[in-house]
């Protein structure tokens, strides 16, 4: 009997050192919506490492593919703004409109991957943070002005907010 047979279950979160830093996706997702990339996306990569989930290199391609689209797409509305493309404010707005949108739908998949594993990690006795409210709105209404400011840079101001 040298070796420990441990029966798992594939979907099991399996929380580490850093569990008591997990939160309900909820916030990570309020905190892509109104503090921006640069809060929302680091959070559910820390979050699923956090409460160990099965699927988190699927998480992580999603949030890279969630920054590099964003890079992409401010690349491309700048470059649509500059060559006389979008010449009215309705049209910037709309274009803008772009941006968010996928944001919103990275955050969105990113929100529905973690949902069940911290369902899951709840439901056999996981603690979930209480002060994910503040970290959400603090990052929101005070960071985020520091850091877009941090690079005066149009293609920065659209990723990161």
């Amino acid at each position: 009997m040298g070796t420990k047979s441990v029966y798992r279950i594939e979907d099991e979160p399996r929380p580490g050192g850093l569990a008591r830093f997990a939160v309900a996706p909820f916030w990570p997702l309020l905190a892509l919506m109104m503090g921006g990339l640069w809060l929302g996306l680091p959070w559910f990569v820390l979050n699923s490492i956090a409460v160990g989930s099965p699927t988190r290199v699927r998480e992580w391609i999603w949030v890279g593919v969630g920054t590099v689209g964003s890079v992409i797409i401010g690349l491309l509305l700048i470059s649509l703004l500059n060559n006389g493309y979008l010449t009215t404010q309705a049209e910037i707005q709309y274009a803008l409109l772009v941006l968010v949108v996928w944001k919103l739908t990275i955050g969105y998949v990113l929100y529905t991957l973690q949902n069940s594993t911290i369902e899951l990690y709840q439901y056999y006795g996981g603690e979930l943070n209480r002060f994910a409210p503040l970290v959400a709105l603090g990052g929101a209404f005070v960071l985020k002005g520091v850091v877009v400011k941090l690079v005066p840079a149009t293609l920065w101001y659209l990723v990161v907010s």
